[in-house]
């Protein structure tokens, strides 16, 4: 299932990849993991409507794979930011 993931799906151009020890002690990276799971329509439809909202390129996601269930497919998104 990961043949076809995109290789840049864990580092998105907006807030790239933050180190775990960047220097700055009181802020600290996390991340959260977008997975989408629908028919191929709608996933694409999701992808754009959340490119709509300015929050993911669709480049961003990872090339959609097969379930294993006929007509539906996942793909998924790591955005990365910090919090104090």
């Amino acid at each position: 299932m990961t043949n076809n993931i995109n290789p840049n799906s864990d580092h998105n151009l907006n807030n790239p990849n933050c180190p775990e020890n960047s220097g700055d002690e009181c802020r600290k990276c996390k991340k959260a993991k977008h997975v989408l799971v629908g028919t191929p329509e709608q996933v694409r439809k999701t992808i754009n409507a959340v490119y709509a909202l300015k929050y993911a390129h669709p480049d961003e996601w990872s090339t959609p794979e097969p379930t294993g269930k006929p007509g539906q497919v996942m793909t998924f998104f790591i955005r990365y930011f910090y919090v104090d």
